[in-house]
């Protein structure tokens, strides 16, 4: 086992680009071993928040399915898909296996985009609430990377 892949992964990146790029006279060579790089620096960041950042998103939208099912005895328009908001609040994944996050944070996303589908015709604010949180989920995911 590696104690610390997302530091083995940065290491490797840096001796990519520190001892194997600068040795080749291909401008090509050089341009790939860079890009080699990159992602495994990339790797190396979202091998960090691989369960992190999905869980994190599951409940921000089963936060998101509860303000929908609070506000159903007052909203002017019903979300036709209060059911499912309802059944994936009970949802957890079957382990901690990164493949069983990644299904649960899949169906998640498509409620998200259910939600988001019927929210942009019908529910300003509840757009909005979408919106915030797609945003959120960008800034958790993004990747810092140095350029050229």
């Amino acid at each position: 086992m590696i104690p610390y892949p997302s530091n083995t992964l940065a290491d490797l990146a840096m001796r990519v680009a520190r001892d194997i790029a600068p040795t080749t006279n291909n401008p090509f060579s050089q341009a790939d071993s860079a890009l080699v790089a990159g992602l495994l620096l990339s790797m190396a960041q979202d091998y960090e928040r691989s369960i992190y950042n999905p869980m994190t998103d599951i409940d921000e939208i089963k936060q998101l399915c509860k303000d929908i099912l609070e506000a159903q005895s007052t909203a002017q328009h019903h979300f036709p898909g209060v059911s499912q908001c309802e059944a994936f609040l009970d949802r957890v994944p079957s382990s901690l296996r990164l493949a069983d996050v990644i299904e649960l944070h899949a169906s998640a996303l498509q409620l998200l985009e259910d939600i988001h589908i019927w929210a942009e015709q019908h529910d300003p604010a509840l757009n909005r609430s979408v919106w915030q949180l797609l945003r959120r989920h960008s800034e958790r995911n993004k990747f810092d990377v140095p350029g050229p």
